[in-house]
């Protein structure tokens, strides 16, 4: 037996409430009939073909389509249950003398205390998050909302580093550095938390700031081979949106021209993570220069366009599911796997302690196993039965019926 803990998609269970409808319209069409017989009842043919339909049957046909719809929706919200909790613990080997970056340093440098050295590793590589908090980041089209599945899909991939410097810039209309590279993951996710939605007060969202900054400051704080600017967003850009034909064009080879060149001049690999959907959201408390509600959608051509000219990967997260950590380690960390060691003195007796606490109360990454396709089955064959299944009457009631 499995037991259901969870749904990935259980923001669309208000789809269930369509069964309602579905009844509804059956209601209607059974009094339309009725009706319809009553019109014609002197029709001897009419008597005839009302006697050969049974009643009975027909409802049956009717349940085993709402049940059918039921479970079509219930496996669309992907059940979900018997969670796999995987430990992510630090590598505390002490032959080695060696501790994981995933350990912030500020918390065992030594300041006091019996004083330890151990060797900490340093990929050789940088990873900057270029995150979008405009406003349009709100919309709910992945769920909870936009931006708090960017958070959750880079605190994935944060959780498959190990030694690896990471950095976070956030922008709408201009951009606002919020953590510089650094291998203090544990400093890097509190500061992720706090992000919100047009956090640096500034309306809008135009990339060419942003990815100025990153590409000109940003990576000039490291000398690292292999640098990997990772952008997640809907691919809205206030400037662009307002051009059409040839303007727009120009505007949008302005900023796949400033990805190429950070690819051929400094090595920067740009991947683009597109938050949201095509069919696109409601964003909640905006409203355009006519009062009316502002929709936004995902524009995947457009972040296609610039890690195809800087040599990225481009995702596409309309699913409320995506492994991020596995995409991470892959397709952009494969064949880049260069590490640097160096020697620093820490706190014996925190490095101990921390390195205790991690392995007892580690940070839990929990995978379910999927349900839905026990439902779906369920579905497709209750639909199977009602398109075999006959609402005539069998022969030998009709034979009954008719006689004198």
């Amino acid at each position: 037996m499995f037991g259901i803990e969870t749904y990935a998609n259980q923001q669309l269970f208000y789809l269930l409430f369509g069964v309602f409808i579905l009844v509804g319209i059956f209601l209607w069409s059974y009094h339309w009939r009725e009706a319809r017989a009553a019109k014609f009842a002197h029709i001897k043919s009419m008597e005839k073909i009302a006697d050969t339909i049974s009643k009975p049957k027909r409802i049956t046909k009717r349940v085993l389509l709402c049940l059918a719809y039921l479970f079509l929706i219930f496996a669309i919200m992907r059940p979900q249950g018997n969670p796999d909790q995987k430990l992510n613990e630090p590598d505390s080997d002490q032959q080695d003398k060696k501790i994981s970056a995933s350990i912030s340093m500020e918390e065992i440098k030594a300041d006091g205390g019996e004083a330890a050295k151990v060797k900490v590793r340093e990929s050789a590589r940088d990873i900057i998050f270029l995150l979008d908090v405009s406003a349009s980041m709100g919309a709910e089209d992945l769920y909870p909302n936009r931006l708090s599945k960017a958070k959750e899909m880079i605190n994935d991939i944060v959780s498959a580093l190990d030694g690896e410097h990471v950095g976070l810039v956030i922008f709408t209309s201009v951009p606002s550095v919020k953590c510089v590279l650094t291998l203090d993951y544990t400093y890097f996710r509190q500061v992720l938390a706090e992000v919100k939605i047009n956090d640096n007060d500034f309306a809008g969202t135009k990339f060419g700031p942003a990815l100025s900054e990153v590409i000109h400051k940003q990576f000039d704080f490291s000398e690292n081979k292999y640098k990997e600017l990772i952008i997640i967003t809907d691919g809205s850009d206030t400037d662009i949106e307002g051009l059409t034909g040839a303007d727009r064009t120009a505007a949008e080879n302005v900023i796949y021209d400033l990805c190429e060149e950070a690819y051929k001049e400094k090595g920067i690999r740009i991947h683009t993570i597109g938050i949201g959907t095509k069919a696109g959201s409601i964003v909640l408390g905006v409203k355009d220069a006519q009062g009316q509600a502002v929709k936004s959608s995902l524009n995947e051509e457009f972040l296609r366009g610039i890690s195809e000219r800087a040599k990225g990967i481009n995702i596409a997260a309309a699913d409320s599911f995506v492994d991020m950590k596995a995409i991470y380690l892959d397709k952009i960390a494969v064949g880049t796997q260069e590490e640097i060691s160096k020697e620093v003195e820490v706190n014996k007796d925190r490095l101990n302690e921390l390195v205790e606490k991690q392995k007892e109360e580690g940070e839990q990454k929990i995978v379910y196993q999927e349900f839905y396709v026990w439902p779906l089955l369920l579905a497709l064959l209750l639909l199977v039965i009602e398109f075999f299944m006959t609402d005539r009457k069998k022969t030998k009631q009709l034979s009954e019926q008719s006689a004198p």
